[in-house]
């Protein structure tokens, strides 16, 4: 393009004629420079509005998660905007979810770019950039004006002066220009054509097919793939997106999967070129993501589809737009019909009377901060009327500006459940035999009773009611008419109650009864007249027929009771008052009676008692018993004697707690403790061990479980059964006299034998004694202490061992003081003896450890 020009031979007017011309240029140059300026501030104002308008329009979609809805919005918005040079929108992990162009990038252009967040999944980057090309080119424009005018006004000036320029110089000048123009030109569209420092691979195609430019990056794909043919790396469709273009489409989408790699091309055809330009991208990993975001959806789907709760969606005006298949049963309805239906339409959540709206349930989950979170235990109205219990949870749906979109209400059957603790709770504050209140669920009333009776003066009345004679109906017919029997009582008793007051069983045949602001004469009226139809009442039970009475203790519930256990104790000592003055009778319990004092004065052992046992301050002591007849009095045996240790460990004597214990239940339990104590002991004596005698109360001679209990310790300890013997009372052996014989002839079995204490100090001694299994006859001490001076005491004596003699029974005296008994006892020739007069007892565990084979000779030995 160098063509050398010669200039005139006058160099001063060329010299001039320059001079001339570049100061026009720089007065041109400065207008150009200005009006450019003002160009490119435009474009800029330009691009930053353009980039506002198409960064909401990202930033609405993405939100949405609609990465193809926003891919086609982003390039038609670009298509549309001529001056735009190129959109493109890149995640922070490179991966590019949108893009237009370049199509023909521009050599100038102005570039901005904005970052964009979105939701959870991080943030990506939109650039835009807008060509300079129309800005260059009208400043080239007016460069060229300038520039023909100044040539025109020199070829003017220098026609005048230099005449002899020619046609040709002219000619060749502006040929220069045109030419150098052009090359420009087509350097521009070149360049923008074929980026080779894209990195996306870029192909081009002439209208024919032909390849006519693949930049570095389209080859780097091909060796990827190991192909040589640049076809096999676009769509199967590519001579139709070919045609498409050439019969006047703008741009075509295909794909190609090749392996796990899936590629976008994007045909976008250049009309300056008359070329088609193929965009390969790789969009792997926006299918992957799509992929999972669809099996994440289906997961949730079929999870929400299967579960067991319902699950109800709600936007803010509590509209429902999803519910899943427990929904849908739990409403009674098809999976359709209450899409679109108010919340309230469908269901309604009652709650302390209250219904549940959904600004309330929204108002509720933003104050239960940070969680937004509501679970509470509510009742459920559905339409069919039927009430339900269930568990709500409700949880906030709120979009990334933190502003609520909705509730998604989780809602759990528990009826089932809720009716089961129901029951369970009736079960444990009621008697299932009577279905009146336990004993558990009235001290809660009495501790109510007592609290408004202390703060607000009001007065109540306690009862304490024991069934006369209800043993004789147990023993004769059995538990199942003993149940029948309570249960017809209690219904009885039900009719002589208000619905105020409060009734409840206590105990097997013991009730209690509370009268709430009940004045006492007024409830000894009523209480009179129940214990009347008590008495009035006929139970008849396998062709036999039963009368019982009904004894009561009254305490008056006032500002001055102390406290629930006083009260329970002042009742039971008036109702003990009661049985002991006859039966079938009411006694209110007052201060100062002796009766009264006497029966609380047992009450308070038992807590005695317990104590002493948990405590271990119970101690066994170890009385003699003798062979009479030898010279040296040989010990034969020891009975086992029971004292209670104080805490400030004085010694109690068994007569003054034992009978509290028999009244109040507690001698069955002190017999297991001295029975496994005495066999723990032995079991440590390193020689032979003492046989011993210890006695059994009827309660627990009556126990099924005696014999049980008793083989399992003699095999844990390994104690000789002969060794131990166990003394009965006839009293306590005809209180139930089956069941003690069966129990007598298992212990015999296992190899224990018996005695008869206090024998003949009942009037049926001699008429029961033929029917026990016993071993040994313990004659009462109240004979054997005056024998030796009253002919009466001593003829008892001597006609008890008549009998024990013709049963070979060995006879053993009680309560021997002296040796002129020991004489008497010889003549009329008891076997053994016990009492002061021979031996005080010692504490069982220093007997065991003195006593050694002299003066000793155990029974189990001799018999």
């Amino acid at each position: 393009m160098n063509k050398e020009l010669h200039l005139p031979t006058l160099t001063w007017v060329v010299l001039a004629t320059l001079l001339f011309i570049l100061v026009l240029s720089m007065a041109i140059a400065v207008a150009i420079w200005s009006n450019h300026n003002e160009h490119i501030e435009f474009t800029e104002e330009v691009a930053k509005s353009q980039l506002e308008t198409i960064s909401l329009i990202a930033e609405t979609e993405l939100q949405k998660g609609n990465y193809e809805t926003l891919s086609a919005l982003v390039k038609q918005w670009a298509a549309n905007h001529k001056d735009i040079d190129e959109v493109k929108l890149v995640a922070r992990n490179g991966f590019i979810i949108a893009s237009y162009g370049p199509y023909q990038p521009s050599a100038r252009r102005y570039i901005v770019n904005k970052e964009i967040s979105y939701s959870y999944r991080g943030a990506a980057t939109l650039t835009l950039s807008m060509s300079l090309e129309n800005t260059y080119r009208q400043t080239l424009g007016h460069s060229i004006q300038a520039a023909l005018a100044a040539l025109l006004l020199t070829s003017l000036f220098a026609l005048l002066i230099y005449l002899f320029l020619t046609r040709r110089y002219e000619a060749n000048l502006l040929s220069l220009m045109v030419e150098e123009l052009k090359y420009t030109e087509s350097r521009n569209v070149q360049l923008a054509a074929f980026p080779r420092e894209n990195p996306n691979p870029i192909i081009a195609f002439d209208l024919n097919g032909k390849i006519t430019f693949r930049n570095p990056a389209f080859t780097k794909l091909m060796r990827r793939f190991d192909e040589v043919d640049p076809i096999c790396v676009l769509p199967e469709n590519h001579p139709g997106s070919l045609e498409r273009l050439a019969n006047g489409e703008r741009q075509v989408f295909g794909e190609k999967k090749i392996g796990d790699v899936n590629l976008l091309a994007h045909y976008q055809m250049i009309d300056v070129a008359d070329e088609a330009y193929v965009y390969i991208q790789d969009i792997t990993a926006q299918r992957s993501a799509e992929k999972a975001l669809r099996n994440e959806r289906n997961q949730a789907h079929t999870t929400l589809a299967s579960i067991g709760d319902s699950v109800i969606a709600v936007d803010m005006n509590g509209t429902i737009t999803y519910l899943n298949a427990a929904a849908t049963r739990l409403c009674r309805t098809d999976s359709e019909r209450p899409i679109g239906l108010h919340f309230s339409e469908l269901l309604r959540l009652m709650s302390n009377g209250e219904e549940w709206t959904i600004q309330g349930l929204l108002a509720s989950c933003r104050d239960s901060m940070p969680n937004q979170v509501v679970n509470e235990q509510v009742s459920l109205l559905i339409p069919d009327g039927e009430t339900l219990q269930v568990q709500v949870t409700a949880t906030l749906v709120s979009s990334h500006n933190t502003e609520s979109d909705g509730v998604v209400i989780v809602i759990r059957d528990i009826t089932r459940e809720y009716r089961l603790q129901a029951e369970l709770h009736r079960q444990a504050s009621h008697d299932s035999l009577t279905d009146l209140i336990n004993r558990s669920a009235f001290e809660s009333h009495l501790e109510s009773a007592l609290e408004s009776a202390r703060n607000r003066g009001r007065e109540h009345i306690l009862c304490f009611m024991d069934l006369d004679q209800f043993k004789i109906v147990n023993d004769t017919c059995g538990h199942v008419a003993g149940d029948e029997l309570l249960r017809q009582l209690a219904r009885l008793m039900r009719k002589h109650f208000r619905g105020s007051d409060v009734l409840a069983r206590v105990g097997g045949d013991e009730f209690s009864a509370i009268l709430i602001d009940c004045p006492l004469p007024q409830a000894i009226e009523r209480i009179d007249s129940l214990r009347e139809d008590v008495q009035e009442h006929i139970f008849y039970w396998d062709h036999q027929s039963f009368r019982i009475s009904l004894s009561v203790g009254v305490s008056p519930i006032n500002l001055y009771s102390q406290n629930v256990v006083q009260l329970m104790s002042t009742a039971d000592a008036a109702c003990y008052s009661a049985k002991d003055s006859g039966r079938n009778r009411i006694v209110v319990y007052e201060k100062d009676s002796a009766t009264t004092r006497n029966r609380l004065g047992e009450m308070q052992w038992v807590s005695r008692i317990n104590s002493a046992l948990e405590e271990d301050r119970m101690v066994l002591y170890a009385q003699p018993i003798v062979d009479l007849n030898s010279d040296d009095r040989l010990i034969v045996a020891v009975e086992v004697l029971l004292k209670m240790r104080t805490a400030d460990g004085d010694l109690i004597p068994p007569g003054a707690f034992l009978p509290a214990a028999g009244r109040y239940d507690l001698v069955e339990r002190i017999d297991y403790w001295v029975i496994e104590e005495v066999l723990r002991m032995l079991a440590r004596c390193r020689g032979d061990y003492p046989d011993c005698f210890i006695n059994l109360s009827g309660g627990t001679l009556s126990r099924q479980n005696i014999a049980r209990f008793l083989k399992k310790l003699l095999r844990q300890y390994e104690i000789k059964p002969s060794k131990i013997t166990f003394e009965v009372t006839e009293t306590t052996t005809i209180q139930n006299l089956s069941s003690a014989l069966k129990m007598i002839r298992e212990l015999r079995e296992l190899g224990c034998r018996f005695a008869l204490d206090d024998f003949g100090s009942g009037l049926s001694s001699f008429g029961y004694l033929k029917n026990l299994p016993v071993d040994f006859l313990k004659i009462d001490g109240m004979f054997i202490k005056d024998m030796n001076t009253d002919s009466l005491d001593k003829g008892m004596v001597e006609a008890i061992k008549t009998v024990a003699d013709t049963m070979e029974l060995t006879t053993i005296a009680e309560f021997v003081e002296n040796d002129e008994i020991i004489e008497e006892l010889r003549r009329v020739g008891i076997d053994l003896g016990q009492g002061y007069g021979i031996a005080h007892p010692k504490p069982f565990k220093e007997f065991i450890s003195e006593t050694n084979g002299d003066n000793v000779i155990w029974l189990s030995s001799i018999h």
